[in-house]
Parts: C-alpha cells; sequence; structure tokens
C-alpha cells in the first residue's frame, strides 16, 4: 500500500485523467506525509539491497551490513 492509501494494483489500473485528477487534488491538499517530511526535513533513507554472490550465496554478509550491531530497530529511532 502506499502512502496515499493506494495499492499498487490500483495504481497501476489508473488512467492518465485519474492521475491529472489526483495531482490536482493534491496542489491543494498534499499528503500529510509528505507535509511533515518537507516541515521536519525527514528523509528516507534507500535501504541496502540485500545480494547473493558467489562468495557469501546465503545472503548472510548483506544482513549483517545492514544490522551492524545486531539489532533490528521499527524506525531510526527506535
Amino acid at each position: 500500500m502506499t502512502s496515499c492509501g493506494y495499492t499498487p494494483a490500483e495504481i497501476d489500473e489508473m488512467t492518465l485523467h485519474d492521475v491529472f485528477g489526483l495531482f490536482a487534488y493534491w496542489r491543494n491538499s498534499p499528503p500529510v506525509n509528505e507535509i511533515l517530511k518537507c516541515v521536519y526535513r525527514i528523509e528516507q533513507k534507500p535501504e541496502q539491497p540485500i545480494t547473493n554472490s558467489k562468495t557469501d550465496p546465503s545472503g548472510i554478509g548483506g544482513l549483517i551490513a545492514r544490522f551492524p550491531n545486531g539489532f533490528v530497530r521499527l524506525g531510526e529511532n527506535g
């Protein structure tokens, strides 16, 4: 589900007319999460890809790189 409440399938089914209508609506009433990101200057960090390689076929190296201290947190401050 996207931050605006649409599933990926619903987005795929949107016509260009639907998209333009949505943009016109957002011009006057932007999504709250986008406003807060701008106000608090929050940037979402891209996730580090977990890749499989010949030297690390299980991908455990990618997981260790993502969580170097061994703790999995729900959020940045979590």
